[in-house]
């Protein structure tokens, strides 16, 4: 377990909690209208004949071409879920709200969710848990074949992802909030600068790998990092929280957000009441969510009323539970015990395994 502030949801969750204990309540519900939104009953969901896999070309070209390789390879439909059938646990004092880091460029239409997190508010234990869901676990997707968990979002928007989200790992999603690539270079323009330590290794990759940068429609010419302490960018802090390739792939890539949020987080809270409403102006156009104001708001008031400071922190899948497997048409998956994690996660969320 970790005490960790994560991921750019909850920055902007902090920055409204501000406003509102600053007094100036109207005006941070005016500020609202801002928020793009979803009627998740109007979310159009890909044809199933249409679905596709992030399948590694290289890896696949490896598995096709020599039938003596030395990759294992597993055939997705000897991939047995046995009797799935996952307990849903719902609980009043308890909130879920799924934070999501959209993979999507200027351009682009929906993708695939980068980062999943649930952000469950505990009234009853007074504190706030922060579950990560890899984006790499290999699960049953409703109407369509099995797949990463991340695909749900492409495929049916915030509807698919929490039905995956209860269906897979037994817990009731309340509401989405979602930011994408753009959004968050533009809501990290609004706080500025971020101090973040980098070791010699992530500051050489920085250096010489920005193309997904340049993608989202921000130049990387002349960054010279370094190891130690850097003032980074908004254009350097997103490459550096999707960093994949420098350590252990997207376990320490989760790390490194974390990071990110605890820098974000340090110089929000240091902000008047006039740097703070600047910001919200900035930020809350860069979200998109299914909850209503008076959910938002009484979201807020739920945690200041019960005086809520308290942050855990965890990731599914949980270790022991869960095997690393290459698909036979080019793609590498987690795949979970479901069973095993979901009594994990509903431990973590409401401190009880569900039956």
């Amino acid at each position: 377990m970790k005490k960790h502030r994560i991921w750019i949801g909850i920055l902007i969750f902090a920055a409204i909690l501000l406003l509102f204990a600053g007094g100036i309540g109207i005006y941070a519900q005016s500020n609202l209208n801002k928020i793009n939104r979803v009627n998740k009953e109007e979310e159009v969901f890909v044809d199933p004949s249409s679905e596709d896999f992030e399948i590694d070309e290289e890896l696949a070209a490896r598995i096709q071409s020599d039938s003596e390789s030395e990759i294992e390879v597993v055939d997705p439909k000897d991939i047995d879920w046995g009797d799935l059938n996952i307990p849903v646990v719902e609980d009043q004092d308890v909130i879920n709200l799924l934070l999501i880091g959209q993979d999507r460029r200027e351009g682009q239409g929906r993708q695939r969710s980068d980062t999943m997190i649930i952000c469950s508010i505990d009234t009853r234990r007074d504190k706030i848990i922060l579950s990560s869901v890899m984006r790499d676990l290999y699960v049953p997707i409703p109407g369509y074949s099995n797949n990463r968990i991340n695909a749900a979002y492409q495929f049916g928007g915030m509807t698919l992802l929490d039905q995956v989200m209860e269906e897979s790992l037994g817990i009731h999603i309340d509401g989405n909030i979602e930011v994408d690539f753009s959004g968050f270079i533009n809501s990290l323009s609004a706080v500025g600068n971020l101090d973040i330590e980098l070791n010699e290794a992530e500051a050489e990759y920085l250096n010489t790998h920005v193309s997904w940068v340049e993608q989202a429609g921000a130049s990387g010419e002349g960054w010279s990092l370094k190891a130690g302490v850097n003032s980074m960018t908004p254009e350097q802090v997103l490459a550096y929280s999707r960093i994949r390739y420098v350590g252990n792939s997207d376990w320490e890539r989760t790390d490194r957000q974390r990071r990110v949020l605890i820098a974000a987080f340090d110089k929000v809270k240091d902000q008047g009441i006039t740097g703070i409403t600047k910001m919200a102006d900035n930020i809350l156009p860069n979200l998109t969510t299914d909850l209503t104001d008076m959910q938002i708001i009484g979201y807020i008031y739920t945690i200041l009323s019960n005086g809520i400071t308290e942050i855990e922190s965890y990731r599914i899948p949980v270790e022991g539970t869960y095997s690393c497997q290459t698909l036979s048409y080019g793609m590498e998956v987690l795949v979970p015990d479901l069973a095993a994690n979901s009594r994990a996660l509903q431990e973590y969320i409401y401190g009880t395994e569900g039956e």
